[in-house]
C-alpha cells in the first residue's frame, strides 16, 4: 500500500510538472505577443512612448508633458499658499473654469479669487505630487495632475484631507481646474 501511495504522488508531481510547463511556455507565448504590440504602438509615435485611453479619442495615446505646465501649477501653489491672489491672475485663462471639490464653481479668474479672498480658514497644505500628460502634442495643452495633503483645524480636531487637482493648461495658462478629495479617518 506504501508503495502505491509512493507511486500515485510521483505520478501526481510529474503531471503538475508537465502541466506547469506547458502553462509558462503560453505565459511566454502571450509575452512577446503583448511585447510585439507595444513596439508596433512606437513604431507609430516615433521617439515616444505613447500610453493609455481615452473614450472621446479611440485613436490617441497618452504621453509625457513637459515641465513647463508643471511649473505654472506650481507657481499657482506658491502665489495660492502666499494669498498673493492678485499675482495669479497672468496664469489664469480670461474663461478659465474652476471646479472646486465641495461644489461650489467659478467660471471666471474674477470669481475663482473671490472664493479663495473669501475663505478665512487657517488650513495648510503641503504640495505633494505633479506630473504632467499631453493627449495630442500636435495640438498643444497639457493636463497637469497634482497632489497635496491638506490640514485643517478646528475647535481642537485636526482633519487630514488628500486633495487632487486636475489642471488643463494652454500656451501658459490654466484654462480650466477640478479638485477631488479624500478625508481619511482620524485615530
Amino acid at each position: 500500500m506504501k508503495k502505491l501511495t509512493v507511486i500515485l504522488l510521483l505520478v501526481l508531481a510529474i503531471s503538475c510538472q508537465e502541466r506547469s510547463a506547458n502553462e509558462q511556455e503560453k505565459s511566454a507565448n502571450e509575452i512577446e505577443a503583448e511585447n510585439q504590440a507595444n513596439r508596433d504602438v512606437d513604431k507609430k509615435v516615433p521617439g515616444e512612448r505613447a500610453i493609455g485611453f481615452h473614450k472621446n479619442f479611440p485613436d490617441l495615446k497618452w504621453h509625457l508633458g513637459q515641465g513647463n505646465a508643471v511649473e505654472i501649477v506650481m507657481k499657482l501653489d506658491r502665489l495660492w499658499s502666499a494669498e498673493d491672489y492678485e499675482a495669479m491672475r497672468p496664469l489664469l485663462s480670461d474663461t478659465a473654469i474652476f471646479n472646486f471639490a465641495d461644489g461650489r464653481k467659478a467660471d471666471s479668474p474674477d470669481g475663482f479669487i473671490q472664493i479663495l479672498s473669501d475663505d478665512e480658514s487657517d488650513d495648510t497644505w503641503t504640495f505633494d505630487y505633479a506630473y504632467s500628460v499631453d493627449l495630442d502634442p500636435e495640438t498643444g495643452g497639457e493636463h497637469v495632475q497634482a497632489g497635496f495633503t491638506g490640514i485643517a483645524v478646528a475647535d481642537g480636531d485636526t482633519t487630514t484631507t488628500y486633495y487632487h487637482e486636475s489642471y488643463y493648461i494652454i500656451q501658459g495658462k490654466i484654462v480650466w481646474w477640478n479638485q477631488f478629495t479624500q478625508k481619511t479617518e482620524e485615530e
